[in-house]
């Protein structure tokens, strides 16, 4: 999920099959900030108007760009027209997931490091780390050890630093531009996926180990919300304080509200 202050709407990326099969089938649909469908057809979509999308996941918004995660490249289409701009692949990639803008303009990307074969069952080979994308040129800045699956990341802009949760370890991780490895804040529920930071510097995501949507904050976390299976990538709609959560194997969307919750 992605929402789009400049036209006051959501991106959802859809997988529509296998998250490491390169199908050509992937598509990004369109919700308003209520949660409406937007677009009879999907506003992009894989094999249609020139579009290479094949399992697209996290995205990232810059100017009027769209980046999407897709196995192991980062697409680029026009937010307004939906219309493809670029596409990097990013060599040596297993499992594009989330990504986010930096304050530099440029992007960051985790690779969760896994891969699923034709029968769906996982395996987790690596590489486990994040990648940068300044322009069309590309660099691994951190190697994670202990193959944590990096999931989620988000910008805390209050710290000045990324947060990064993880698939296959409870850690929250830390880092900044220039650091070498990433340093471990404490633990959360454990197979975190989607992540945003809040101004308030608060980390809400999601995790797959307790079907909840939870909080991270001084080292700790605690749960917001349960009974949400298979939570997604997530988005944050700052003027609503809405948080929006795709469920994986539901196919739907939840929108909850962050007012009054600590």
């Amino acid at each position: 999920m992605r929402y789009d202050e400049a036209q006051d709407l959501w991106f959802v990326s859809n997988i529509n099959g296998n998250p490491s099969q390169k199908d050509g089938n992937g598509f990004i649909a369109r919700l308003t900030a209520d949660g409406a469908m937007m677009d009879s057809i999907p506003f992009i979509e894989g094999g249609r108007n020139g579009v290479i999308l094949n399992a697209p996941k996290g995205m990232a918004i810059v100017g009027e760009t769209l980046w999407v995660a897709d196995i192991d490249a980062l697409r680029g289409f026009n937010t307004k027209t939906g219309a493809p701009v670029a596409s990097i692949e990013i060599k040596g990639s297993a499992f594009l997931n989330d990504l986010v803008a930096g304050p530099d303009g440029s992007v960051y990307i985790t690779d969760t490091g896994v891969r699923f074969d034709e029968k769906g069952e996982m395996t987790h080979p690596g590489p486990d780390r994040i990648v940068q994308v300044i322009g069309r040129q590309y660099k691994a800045v951190v190697n994670f050890t202990g193959s944590p699956g990096p999931n989620g990341i988000a910008y805390d802009a209050e710290a000045q630093r990324f947060l990064i949760n993880a698939f296959a370890s409870t850690t929250f991780f830390s880092w900044k531009p220039g650091m070498a490895t990433a340093d471990s804040l404490g633990s959360g529920a454990g197979a975190g996926d989607g992540l945003e930071v809040l101004a308030d510097g608060r980390a809400v995501y999601t995790s797959w180990a307790d079907s909840s949507l939870s909080v991270f904050a001084n080292g700790a976390s605690s749960t917001l919300l349960k009974g949400l299976p298979n939570p997604a990538d997530i988005g944050y709609d700052p003027k609503r304080q809405r948080i929006a959560v795709p469920l994986f194997n539901d196919g739907k969307v939840v929108l909850i509200s962050l007012n009054g919750a600590k």
